[in-house]
């Protein structure tokens, strides 16, 4: 009995370690994720502070706020997810072709979002508005039941409201932007339709990954131009 005592009492510290142990795993397995609207707000309030200090310039030169629109939102776009989505079929053909879109296609999509507030208004840009993600939403993109959280969110210009829906992801241990719809306009998909055209027009997929940025210019031109 004594023995069985002395057993016990030095296998006792073991096993409260071990159920420690079990206890921290179990808590890194399932982190708590904080909802993505605070990360959504605080990205677009810089940025629209960024174009309303200096929107007299940024019309004259749009081209300086494209620079702060790819500082601000590089950290927090997931390029490669949206430029394999951009890509369509064409994207598990060649997965070297996937990572060099990805660096031809961030430019586009920087610059289309750019134009896009910059075409909002010429006086003072706020955030109206951002819906909350509900617990139940958030429990659901953890179980994997749901791949994306949309965040919705209202810009205030002068005269009117634009909506902007934000479809988030979790990767690299923080939230990142996968698409942006601004007024009904999905940019993913518009962009994914580009490519297809593109495809269709040159038959070659290496052609049009490699002449993204010239094709994306003709077409603007040519948009322009009507």
């Amino acid at each position: 009995m004594e023995a069985r005592m002395k057993m016990v009492k030095s296998v006792q510290p073991f096993l409260i370690a071990l159920a420690c142990l079990m206890m921290a795993a179990v808590s890194y397995a399932a982190p708590v994720l904080q909802p993505p609207e605070e990360e959504v707000k605080k990205i677009t309030t810089e940025l629209l502070d960024t174009f309303n200090k200096n929107k007299e310039q940024y019309k004259k030169n749009p081209d300086g706020f494209f620079k702060e629109v790819d500082r601000l939102l590089s950290p927090v776009v997931a390029f490669d997810q949206v430029g394999r989505y951009v890509m369509g079929k064409y994207a598990h053909r060649n997965p070297d072709q996937v990572v060099k879109f990805e660096s031809e296609f961030k430019d586009s999509l920087i610059r289309f979002y750019g134009k896009a507030l910059l075409s909002l208004d010429d006086t003072s840009l706020i955030i109206d508005s951002v819906d909350k993600t509900s617990p139940e939403l958030l429990k659901k993109y953890q179980e994997g039941k749901t791949s994306r959280i949309p965040v919705k969110m209202k810009i205030r210009t002068s005269n009117s409201t634009v909506e902007i829906f934000y479809s988030m992801v979790h990767v690299d241990g923080r939230w990142k932007l996968r698409n942006v719809t601004i007024e009904g306009i999905n940019i993913a998909k518009q962009f994914q339709s580009q490519f297809a055209d593109a495809v269709d027009r040159h038959k070659k997929v290496p052609y049009v990954v490699e002449n993204w940025t010239a094709i994306m210019s003709s077409s603007t031109d040519k948009g322009s131009k009507k």
